[in-house]
């Protein structure tokens, strides 16, 4: 009798055990896409970290990283309801909504917008001015094309005089380098790419930073739609902190975190993924997120961001500002700045 009595507690002893191992498996059932803005490469290590260290897996979250076509293309496929979530530009987000995309930021990354322009040297381009009369190639929905009309007005660029050439993104850098065109709208964190390119034919290049010369604006970040934030706001603030975890994890690892890209990439060259993805940090962080936390959008910003795009961009309808975003799934991410 006492053995029969020891051999029940035992079983109930396991199989318990084993509810316990299949709950958090269970719970890892929903299934979530997640849209990058672009071809995957190191300034997107972040996520792949919070892929692989489990972090939405255990809020959930079983997420698949989809690659992006632009921004413009993230965010009309997040709207559409072909992707759950996304990373994308503000601008483009701006333009959607006045296009009833109903889509909305729900945490920043790039705090100090990443949006530059570059040429080659000998090209004729010293100065911006110079960029009048001349070609510039990118996707239709590109960020930093996006936002140029806005860049030529605060640096007294006459916009009209500059001819746009619809193109790939993996046709940008060889027709800049064949001088098919004569510059290149670009997130600076690809420019360690686009310069080994360059280095190999011999070009020097000579670019801007748009934060730098008058356009202090937010740029990309993690979104998704009104629709998702109503009926799933649990969901989306899982998928945030689980997003927001990974950002923590990489900037306290920094090289640990590009060998993690480099696993789920490993056509990918080392050197630029690490390049890339320091790059990617030192836009992280201003006055409002040491304050607040990372990722945290501060309204004054927001609504300068707001303003310059519905002015230069023209947008029409204007959007109002407090339909672009919300703070209000951000864990409170205090991270250092560093030496």
């Amino acid at each position: 009798m006492r053995r029969t009595r020891n051999l029940r507690v035992l079983m109930v002893a396991v199989i318990a055990a084993v509810l316990a191992l299949a709950a958090p498996a269970a719970r890892a059932q929903t299934k979530i896409t997640f849209a990058l803005d672009w071809v995957p490469y190191g300034k997107h290590a972040m996520y792949y970290v919070a892929l692989d260290k489990g972090y939405w897996k255990e809020e959930g979250l079983d997420v698949t990283i989809n690659r992006g076509y632009g921004s413009g293309e993230t965010v009309k496929r997040v709207a559409a309801g072909t992707e759950m979530y996304g990373f994308a530009d503000i601008g483009n987000l701006i333009v959607g909504r006045s296009k009833g995309m109903k889509g909305r930021t729900i945490g920043m990354i790039h705090d100090k917008a990443l949006h530059s322009i570059y040429t080659v040297e000998g090209y004729g381009i010293t100065k911006l001015k110079d960029l009048e009369g001349k070609k510039l190639g990118a996707p239709v929905g590109h960020a930093s094309r996006v936002i140029f009309p806005a860049f030529a007005a605060v640096n007294g660029i006459d916009a009209r005089k500059v001819e746009w050439v619809d193109m790939a993104p993996e046709a940008q850098t060889p027709s800049l380098l064949a001088r098919r065109i004569d510059a290149a709208p670009y997130f600076q964190t690809e420019y360690p790419t686009v310069k080994a390119q360059a280095d190999k034919t011999g070009k020097k290049l000579r670019g801007w930073l748009y934060t730098d010369y008058g356009l202090d604006i937010y740029s990309n970040g993690l979104l998704t739609t009104d629709d998702r934030i109503k009926s799933k706001p649990d969901e989306v603030r899982r998928f945030v902190r689980g997003a927001y975890r990974g950002v923590e994890w990489t900037w306290n690892n920094v090289e640990a975190a590009n060998e993690i890209f480099l696993k789920y990439h490993p056509v990918m060259s080392k050197e630029l993924t690490i390049q890339h993805g320091k790059m990617v940090l030192d836009h992280l962080l201003s006055e409002a997120s040491l304050k607040n936390g990372v990722g945290w959008m501060e309204k004054g910003k927001m609504e300068r961001t707001n303003e310059v795009l519905t002015k230069y961009q023209p947008i029409s309808p204007p959007v109002p500002t407090e339909e672009v975003y919300t703070n209000a799934f951000l864990p409170k991410l205090m991270l250092k700045p560093r030496r």
